[in-house]
C-alpha cells in the first residue's frame, strides 16, 4: 500500500477518522439498498487519494469503465492540495467523494471508506493504478463458489506492455519481511495456474467486508507498507483464504508518493517488518529477529557487489541516507514492542484461539527464504 507523508501516524486500528463527507452522487446505493439485493453480490471500490493529479483521474476512468460495474465507487481524499478533489467531483459525478480535513494515511483512508461502503466486498485500488476493464468481474469470478474465500489477489504489472510484473500475491520471510511474488520479473505465465496465494497486495485487491470489520480493519499505526500483509495475516488467522485472479489485471505506477528507494519508504518498510514479526511470529523468531535481519542484510550487500539484488538498485549517492533510514527503523521498530504486544493479546478474540497454529501454517507454506529475498527473487 502506498504512503502519504504529511500525516499523523495514528495508532488505533479501525479508529474513528475526522472527516467532512461530501456525497457527490445521489444515485449510489445505501447500506440498506445493497443489503436488500438478496442473491446479488455487491462490490464497493475504495480509492484513497493524496495529491493524485492526473493519475487518480486515469485510475477512476478505468474503474468507471468496468465490464461488471461496481455498485459504488468511493474516493477518500486525504486533504489534497493539488485540486484533484475538485477535478474528481467535476469529472465523476457518480463517485462518492469523502474529503478529510487532514491526511490520515492510506490505512486511515481505507478504514474510513470501508465504514462508508455498502458492498459485501471491498475492492481496493491505488490512485496510481490502472485497472483492466474486466478487473472487478474476474475478481468476483475467482471468489465465486470458493469455500472460506475472504480475499482475492490480482496480477499487478509494473509495465503491462512489456509484461513486467509488480506482484502476484505475497510471500513472507522469517524476519517478517513480506515481498511480492514475481516482482520485477517477466510474466512467463507461471502464476496463471495458481488458484491461491498468501494474501493480496493492497494496491489492487478484493476483501470481504464483514471479515474486514471483524478482524479490525487496517492497522493505522503501520501508516504504509506491510499494512496489507498485516491485514491479510489476520484474515488467514481467522480461517479465510486468498484466491488468485490472474485475469484481473492492473498496471501500477509504483511508489509515486515516495519513490522506490526513498529514505521515508525504507524506514516504513523496515520498521513495519519488525512489527509484523512482533505481532504474529513465535517468540523464538521474535528474539532471533535482529540476527535474521543481519544475515539477510549481509546477503543483500554481498549481492550488490555483482550488481544484483535490491541494494544494487539504490543509487550510490542515496545509499548513506538509505542506510541511516534503515538503522533508524530498527530502533523505532523495537520501541514499538509494547504497542504490538497489546495487539498480539487481542488476536485470540479477533481471529480465534488457534491463531498460533495458523501462523505456523503460513510460515511453512508461504515462506520465502532469506537468500531469495536478498536477491529479490520471489516466485
Amino acid at each position: 500500500m502506498c504512503p502519504w507523508l504529511e500525516a499523523d501516524m495514528l495508532t488505533a486500528p479501525w479508529s474513528g477518522a475526522r472527516a467532512s463527507v461530501e456525497l457527490v452522487a445521489v444515485n449510489q446505493p445505501s447500506h440498506q439498498d445493497s443489503a436488500s439485493r438478496k442473491g446479488v453480490t455487491t462490490v464497493s471500490v475504495v480509492v484513497v487519494n493524496w495529491n493524485g493529479g492526473d493519475l487518480v483521474l486515469e485510475c477512476l476512468r478505468s474503474v468507471t469503465g468496468q465490464s461488471r460495474p461496481p455498485d459504488e465507487i468511493l474516493v477518500v481524499d486525504n486533504a489534497s492540495a493539488d485540486g484533484s478533489p475538485d477535478r474528481i467531483a467535476a469529472e465523476f459525478p457518480s463517485v462518492r467523494l469523502i474529503r478529510n480535513e487532514k491526511n490520515l494515511g492510506f490505512g486511515g483512508g481505507v478504514n474510513l471508506g470501508a465504514r462508508q461502503a455498502a458492498g459485501e466486498w471491498i475492492a481496493l485500488l491505488n490512485s496510481d493504478a490502472i485497472a483492466d476493464a474486466r478487473w472487478v468481474e474476474e475478481m468476483l469470478r475467482a471468489a465465486s463458489g470458493r469455500e472460506h474465500c475472504g480475499m482475492v489477489a490480482c496480477k499487478i504489472y509494473l509495465d503491462r506492455a512489456f509484461r513486467v510484473l509488480d506482484k502476484v500475491g505475497h510471500r513472507i520471510a522469517l524476519d517478517g519481511q513480506n515481498f511480492g511474488r514475481g516482482h520485477g520479473g517477466a510474466d512467463d505465465g507461471r502464476f496463471d495456474a495458481l488458484t491461491e496465494v498468501a494474501w493480496p497486495d493492497g494496491c489492487a485487491s478484493l476483501w470481504r467486508r464483514e471479515v474486514f470489520e471483524r478482524v479490525g480493519g487496517v492497522d493505522e499505526e503501520f501508516f504504509a507498507y506491510a499494512d496489507d500483509a498485516d491485514l491479510g495475516i489476520r484474515f488467514r488467522l481467522a480461517g479465510y483464504r486468498c484466491a488468485l485472479a490472474p485475469a484481473a489485471v492492473v498496471e501500477h505506477r509504483h511508489s509515486q508518493s515516495l519513490g522506490a528507494y526513498s529514505p521515508e519508504k525504507l524506514f516504513l518498510v523496515e520498521r513495519n517488518r519488525i512489527w509484523l514479526a512482533m505481532k504474529y511470529f513465535p517468540w523464538t523468531l521474535v528474539v532471533a529477529n535482529p540476527f535474521l535481519w543481519a544475515w539477510r542484510a549481509w546477503l543483500t550487500m554481498r549481492g550488490s557487489r555483482d550488481r544484483s539484488g535490491p541494494w544494487a538498485r539504490v543509487p550510490s549517492q542515496d545509499r548513506s541516507a538509505a542506510t541511516q533510514a534503515i538503522l533508524r527503523a530498527q530502533v523505532a521498530g523495537w520501541l514499538g514492542l509494547a504497542s504490538q504486544m497489546r495487539k498480539r493479546r487481542e488476536l485470540g478474540r479477533l481471529c480465534g484461539a488457534d491463531w498460533r497454529a495458523r501462523v505456523r501454517e503460513i510460515l511453512s507454506g508461504d515462506r520465502v527464504s532469506l537468500a531469495d529475498l536478498a536477491r529479490g527473487d520471489v516466485d
